[in-house]
């Protein structure tokens, strides 16, 4: 097929990645950028004064030129945008978080099957793409530890301050929950390598270190501690991002979570998230009735796996290198199986169905910490 024609909704930091990316690349045209904000729609309009800026999505489908829709608006957005793009019939690249409630995601799938189900629907879980993670699959799928019976994922994120509590990522109203924004990424992983689908969760949550008694209107750029506070965000103005204080009274987001995963297969997982721990890393147990992996993965490509047998001193053990691009080259990986698909008009492999068990899950966990009991996730319509 000729160039594809892309439209990007949001011109935020994922919405500048995906309208560089698809400007470059051999197989599309970046040709719209849809963007409410005055600002940075004229911040579009100088970056690629090729792509028509509008104000609103309404206006970016009713352009003939658009093909594609990648979704990279603000996670409140991601359902209704979503929802629109899906009805016009368009391919779509869909950011993390899928939507914000077990509901809204049910919701995208029956639309998608409706109205879409001859186009390219893909979630932007680009973890599944890294080199470490397809080794992972790769070994289970080969059979090394057997049947895999129990799973464990843990986020250690060390920059919760900088990326998360600054900004109205630190806020329900906003975002609902960090496993939604942050932790869906592995929690696609662990849902992924256990092979089934969810059934139920229970979980638990705290605010324990962010948070607090400061001002709502506090900000890192007027603080008298800004010396000494080792949470402080400098040049925030320079950067044009927020610098709340991460000790606002206005900061309601648990900064650690705690998620049990029940599956259809009578097999079990646990999530774990915790967001001012010294490293930024991932980490992976997984025991089948053969023997145990465990995995590792930070963000310079240190990547390792390690399988042992049961009744054997036999240990293996593997150290995939880091792919090109961000994510272990997990961007890369998923940009081109999303180009790919276009053009072919086959699905993905990760579907809309499993990318809505992994989003379910952390929805469900969201509202198991709010209702204080277990939850129920039921199947996919």
């Amino acid at each position: 097929m000729e160039r594809f024609g892309v439209g990007v909704v949001g011109f935020g930091g994922r919405g500048r990645f995906f309208s560089r990316v698809f400007s470059q690349h051999p197989a599309s045209r970046l040709v719209a950028i849809a963007e409410p904000g005055d600002q940075r729609r004229a911040q579009a309009k100088e970056a690629y004064p090729e792509a028509k800026a509008f104000a609103s999505l309404d206006e970016m489908l009713a352009s003939d030129e658009v093909d594609v829709v990648v979704i990279a608006s603000a996670d409140p957005a991601h359902y209704e945008n979503t929802l629109q793009a899906l009805k016009a019939r368009k391919h779509i690249l869909l950011e993390k978080p899928m939507a914000q409630t077990v509901e809204q995601c049910d919701d995208l799938v029956r639309t998608w099957r409706t109205h879409a189900s001859d186009r390219v629907s893909m979630v932007g879980f680009e973890l599944r793409h890294c080199t470490l993670f397809t080794r992972m699959r790769e070994l289970l799928d080969d059979g090394v530890i057997g049947n895999v019976i129990m799973g464990q994922g843990i986020d250690n994120v060390s920059v919760g301050d900088k990326y998360f509590y600054h900004n109205m990522y630190s806020r329900r109203s906003f975002v609902r929950s960090l496993l939604l924004q942050k932790g869906v990424h592995t929690i696609d992983l662990v849902n992924w390598f256990m092979g089934a689908r969810p059934v139920r969760v229970y979980a638990v949550g705290g605010l324990n270190v962010f948070g607090g008694d400061e001002p709502e209107d506090k900000r890192c750029s007027s603080c008298d501690e800004a010396d000494t506070c080792p949470h402080v965000l400098r040049d925030a103005q320079e950067k044009g991002v927020l610098d709340f204080c991460v000790f606002s009274q206005a900061v309601d987001v648990d900064d650690n979570s705690a998620v049990i995963i029940e599956y259809d297969n009578n097999t079990r997982a646990v999530y774990t998230e915790c967001h001012f721990t010294p490293e930024y890393t991932r980490e992976f147990t997984f025991i089948g009735d053969k023997g145990k992996m465990t995995a590792f993965f930070d963000n310079p490509g240190n990547f390792w796996i390690r399988v042992e047998k049961r009744f054997t001193n036999e240990v293996q053990e593997y150290y995939p290198k880091a792919g090109p691009g961000g994510h272990g080259g997990g961007d890369v990986g998923i940009i081109e199986e999303f180009v790919e698909c276009v053009k072919t008009g086959r699905q993905p492999v990760h579907s809309i169905v499993m990318a809505r068990d992994s989003t379910a899950i952390a929805a469900a966990a969201t509202d198991s910490i709010e209702l204080g009991m277990p939850v129920d996730i039921p199947l996919c319509p």
